[in-house]
């Protein structure tokens, strides 16, 4: 049995020499696992032993019932709604970026499976379950450390625990407008008769790269855009730190104004941001995937014209 925790990476085996001891024999690749096994869960591990010969390099031998009783107090302790930062926080960052890749592997095992549809683990606003017709693909955990690289996350995918320095643990609380530390100088936002108010984010990474969310089943024909949405009666800095929460799981600040948008029926103020706190895998019903791209490649993954303005105010800001 593979027993992959917070604390440590165990193989749990019954050796021919357990049978009449009624013992399991635990192994690791790291001593320090099963060290912190022992402290915190099983005091009745025996003696570690290493070998430089066998699969395990660490292993140690405990009553049957011990490591029953050391499991079930594991799960009786859970408390983390995120196993990869629960590990990163215990563990470091390194060991949650191995979990990754354990993770990645194992997924193409469901994309191989004929498992039925897609069901997003968030609802609608009325309560109903979201059908993903045509899921997204993740990207490596690699993409997401390397800056000419676009990194994609599905909802209550693996992220790692820290991009650029920033921790992606998740935020359970809606944003305010209060949180922005001063009132941004902006102009005053125009909205043209029969036109609805809106605003959104351009949430800018110090790698350089954007953070874009693919709205669920390519609603309103977008491969991919920025997040954003009606004001419905909130101001346009409000809306927008709602939205890019509510769309991508992000936390951001708000840095500037960017630029105004006049679309089909409503006009979008755009703010410039940064990334504050928050796990782009807790995006909301509305967004199939968040993803991490390199300035240079938005002209390349954004398909609608109503997003090269934006693309445009970007690149003068970057120049």
């Amino acid at each position: 049995m593979w027993i992959i925790t917070s604390i440590g990476f165990f193989s749990v085996v019954q050796k021919p020499g357990d049978i009449a001891a009624d013992t399991l024999t635990v192994r690791a690749r790291v001593r320090g696992d099963l060290e912190a096994l022992r402290v915190q869960y099983l005091p009745r591990l025996g003696p570690i032993t290493e070998s430089r010969t066998n699969d395990y390099r660490f292993r140690a031998v405990a009553p049957r019932a011990s490591v029953t009783a050391a499991m079930a107090s594991m799960i009786a302790d859970l408390q983390y709604s995120n196993f990869k930062s629960e590990v990163a926080q215990k563990q470091g960052a390194e060991r949650a970026h191995v979990y990754h890749d354990v993770w990645h592997a194992l997924y193409e095992l469901q994309k191989s499976e004929n498992t039925g549809p897609v069901i997003h683990p968030r609802r609608n606003d009325s309560g109903g379950h979201v059908e993903i017709r045509k899921p997204s693909t993740p990207s490596a955990l690699a993409a997401w450390s390397q800056a000419d690289a676009i990194a994609c996350v599905v909802p209550d995918g693996e992220v790692p625990a820290y991009i650029n320095g920033t921790s992606t643990r998740s935020e359970s609380d809606v944003p305010l407008a209060s949180e922005q530390p001063e009132t941004l100088c902006e102009p005053a936002f125009e909205v043209p008769s029969g036109y609805k108010g809106a605003a959104g984010v351009v949430v800018r990474e110090p790698d350089g790269r954007v953070w874009l969310v693919a709205p669920t089943n390519r609603f309103g024909n977008y491969d991919a855009t920025f997040p954003k949405g009606t004001m419905h009666e909130k101001s346009a800095q409000a809306t927008a730190l709602i939205e890019a929460f509510e769309e991508s799981g992000l936390r951001v600040r708000l840095i500037a104004h960017l630029v105004d948008v006049k679309r089909s029926q409503s006009c979008t103020r755009y703010y410039l941001a940064e990334r504050v706190a928050g796990n782009p895998a807790d995006m909301g019903w509305e967004s199939q995937a968040v993803i991490l791209v390199p300035a240079a490649k938005l002209g390349d993954v954004l398909n609608s014209a109503y997003d090269k303005p934006v693309i445009e105010a970007l690149s003068k800001v970057i120049a």
